[in-house]
């Protein structure tokens, strides 16, 4: 059974539908990069997430991601930005290739206003935009 961690962001769980707005998705060769903009407590930051050994992702509106049968850990969840241990998307879907090592990629789930994003890959890094 998959369980769902949060990820700390700023020291700070971010959580709610209006906490996470997703601004642009790009992917260049094995990197993706979301540039989102997050409501914490006392302020808002602009940030890109960056997947390095970028193996899967995907994006699925909110609504229909409720009703998929990958959501089960997401409908418990406490958290926009969370990592999947023991995933069902990794076990069931996503077939990670006999020559790469699977105890090398982590999947992680963003929660944002309109869409659900899921991805496998090695690492993730998260940076402020200075404005």
């Amino acid at each position: 059974m998959e369980n769902s961690y949060p990820i700390k962001i700023k020291q700070q769980i971010v959580f709610g539908r209006d906490k996470t707005w997703l601004k642009s998705l790009q992917q260049k060769n094995n990197i993706l990069t979301l540039a989102v903009e997050i409501d914490f407590e006392n302020s808002s930051s602009q940030m890109n997430m960056i997947f390095e050994g970028l193996l899967f992702y995907s994006s699925t509106e909110l609504d229909t991601y409720e009703k998929s049968k990958w959501s089960s850990s997401w409908l418990k969840s406490q958290s926009n930005f969370e990592i999947i241990q023991h995933s069902d998307l990794i076990k069931e879907q996503v077939k990670i290739r006999s020559d790469y090592n699977s105890q090398d990629f982590s999947h992680i789930r963003i929660s944002t206003y309109d869409y659900i994003i899921d991805v496998i890959s090695k690492n993730y890094d998260l940076v402020e935009v200075i404005q």
